[in-house]
């Protein structure tokens, strides 16, 4: 029977549209997400750890299929982080990691949600004999809880808004897939993302069929069976979406309060109850099972022992967080600059007491704008028919409880991560797509107002995206970064290069990348290509330069570029010229170039500043000696010795004054 709310359908070009931008978005996701390094070292893809939990399943066992290393075994606490820290590895450089993982009576476990093994990992190893990367499984959850949405948001449109004009579906539809911090996350999609991820995916299909459910009386309680178990693997994923749980008993609720009409299934409520209820709760049971089996505990998921960056057997919430996390996520403003990736991380206040830190939070109502129309929400239902009044309210009501609930559980949590997000800012683009078309629909008799809020849901919608995937390309720039610098310091000069290469076109502005390329060309022989990048460093950022000499100039001087050391001087003197240690500095590096009379100026000048400092005496007295003015040089020296009595360095010069050997360290 045909829908009589529905559009009609006399051309397939909206759909065609649609389906175009699907594809589009999931492209997006796959050239953000799908060859991402993990972090994790892995050398093939059996190392992740989900396909090691998989391997362990296999075998019958729970923990993974790993060895113990002895050293951790031997440790008297092996849950104290500097204690554990040699075995949980750097990240992307070092191999068999343990970072993260459970550690309980000598076994190995994953703490993260079973979920992603059972409905991706397992399935794919036992029908391509292959194992997934972490990172393509984070792709494809994305793209199916995208897709989910896609297909609520077109059914809505065609059911609820069908004055709407289909590329407003379409453009909304856009907003939810990648104004949502999706590109964000995708930017570093590894073992962390992947449980994240899996419960964003399954929370989506369980909306859809909670949408099925409600608007259509047809298979309603199957339907709704299938909300509760993908409602149910979704907390098997991620345990922290369990209070979200209660949207299962909207349409028993709704069918309860109409028990008494007539033209409603006698005892619907009856039928409805049970499928709400039984299959999420089987799935509780088996967790709590599969808990009890690992820990001795059903309500243990491994987390209290897990080797992580610090302890984990301490309180994970508090009322202490929430203001400090809400603003993270929602209020604080990033820093736009004029330079690509055009977008720096927002600074935030101090974290409060107890917080353990924060890493990259996207701030949702400053940054991606578009999440304000969830406000117009309440128009959707306006100046409709009772049914439909009451059934749309019911869902979105449900989305909205997700949204809170997902929210309030991660801002009382003591750690503030862009991926955590992932979590409730889905839930909130949804409810902000609907209050796109119910703006657009309650101004339907008011043609120019009409315009006017479609030009600025418009801008909303493009500020988001940008703001979105600019967003997702800094936060890679970073990662690139991380991961070059690790390289580099172990030695693995070669790998480093490109990586920094990508870290500064991805954020060109950032300083301390182009200064570990210029560093890594340095050591790899690339001596031009090195101080070309370090003078690019110096003039996009000449405030930093004295930061830039602490840090570098030992670099340089090692590989003896004094050329390039002089530079950075230089650059730290314009900005603090009245600095005697930046000038005795300086006056060194110029007597090691062999330019004599410039460094004596420098000198002098530093000692004019801090007379009675021994440095730029004891220089003085060797360019001095270099000169054969010897008894200026025994005056500098003495004069040194007198302002550091202790000075072993000086008594030894002033013995060796007759000595015509220039002195060495101002050799080259």
């Amino acid at each position: 029977m045909r829908d009589p709310h529905a559009r009609p359908t006399s051309r397939g070009w909206p759909l065609a549209v649609l389906g175009g931008l699907c594809v589009a978005v999931i492209a997006v996701y796959a050239v953000l997400g799908w060859t991402r390094v993990s972090e994790m070292g892995n050398r093939t893809p059996r190392e992740a750890y989900y396909n090691l939990l998989v391997d362990g399943f296999r075998a019958g066992q729970l923990n993974l299929p790993r060895e113990v290393p002895a050293g951790l075994a031997a440790l008297p606490d092996p849950y104290d982080p500097e204690a554990n820290g040699d075995f949980r590895g750097a990240i992307f450089v070092d191999t068999d990691r343990l970072h993260d993982l459970t550690y309980y009576r000598g076994k190995l476990y994953l703490y993260f949600g079973v979920t992603p093994a059972l409905v991706l990992f397992w399935p794919y190893a036992a029908l391509t004999g292959n194992y997934l990367e972490h990172a393509q499984a984070v792709t494809i959850f994305v793209s199916v809880g995208f897709l989910a949405g896609a297909w609520l948001l077109w059914s809505a449109g065609r059911r609820f808004f069908p004055e709407a004009p289909a590329l407003a579906v379409i453009a909304v539809t856009a907003g939810f897939g990648l104004a949502s911090g999706i590109p964000a996350m995708l930017s570093r999609p590894d073992v962390w993302e992947v449980p994240i991820t899996c419960g964003f995916a399954l929370i989506m299909l369980s909306l859809v069929a909670l949408w099925r459910a409600l608007h259509e009386s047809r298979h309603r309680t199957w339907a709704l069976a299938a909300a509760s178990l993908a409602y149910g693997l979704a907390v098997g994923a991620r345990p922290s979406l369990l209070f979200g749980a209660v949207i299962l008993l909207v349409p028993v609720g709704l069918a309860w309060a109409r028990r008494r009409d007539p033209a409603s299934p006698a005892g619907d409520w009856r039928r409805l109850l049970p499928a709400a209820v039984i299959p999420i709760g089987g799935i509780g049971l088996g967790l709590a099972y599969y808990n009890y089996l690992r820990f001795g505990s059903p309500t243990e998921f491994g987390q209290t022992f897990q080797l992580a960056g610090e302890r984990q057997d301490i309180n994970h919430f508090g009322l202490g967080h929430l203001g400090f996390n809400l603003r993270a996520y929602f209020f604080a403003w990033g820093d736009w600059t004029t330079a690509f990736p055009y977008f720096q991380q927002p600074e935030l206040p101090p974290m409060p007491p107890g917080h353990g830190g924060v890493e990259r939070p996207f701030a949702l109502l400053t940054n991606s704008p578009l999440a304000w129309l969830a406000l117009a929400v309440p128009l959707a239902w306006r100046a409709r028919a009772d049914d439909d009044r009451r059934n749309l309210r019911a869902f979105l009501a449900a989305v909205a409880v997700m949204f809170l609930s997902a929210t309030l559980v991660m801002g009382l949590f003591y750690g503030t991560c862009q991926r955590y997000e992932i979590e409730f800012a889905p839930a909130l683009f949804l409810l902000a797509a609907f209050g796109a078309l119910a703006l657009d629909r309650a101004l339907s008799g008011r043609p120019g107002l009409r315009r006017f809020s479609r030009a600025g849901s418009a801008v909303l919608l493009v500020a988001s995206l940008a703001g979105n995937l600019l967003t997702a390309v800094a936060y890679r720039g970073l990662l690139d970064h991380a991961r070059g610098f690790n390289l580099l310091a172990n030695k693995q000069t070669a790998a480093s290069v490109p990586v920094l290469e990508s870290a500064v076109r991805l954020q060109p502005s950032r300083p301390k990348a182009r200064l570990d390329l210029a560093s890594a060309y340095l050591i790899s022989g690339q001596v031009a290509t090195a101080s070309a990048q370090l003078a690019e460093a110096l003039r996009r950022a000449p405030a930093l330069a004295s930061e830039i000499y602490e840090g570098y100039g030992p670099v340089f001087l090692a590989y003896q570029r004094e050329e390039d050391v002089l530079v950075m001087l230089q650059a730290s003197l314009t900005a603090q010229p009245s600095s005697a240690r930046f000038l005795h500095d300086t006056g060194v590096i110029l007597a090691r170039l062999g330019r004599d009379e410039e460094a004596t100026r420098h000198l002098q000048e530093a000692l004019r500043l801090e007379p009675n400092i021994p440095s730029p005496l004891i220089t003085l007295g060797l360019l001095a000696q270099k000169a054969r003015r010897l008894t200026e040089a025994r005056a500098y020296f003495e004069r040194a010795l007198r302002a550091d009595p202790n000075n072993a360095t000086v008594r030894e010069l002033l013995q060796r004054l007759e000595s015509t050997a220039p002195p060495l360290f101002l050799q080259r």
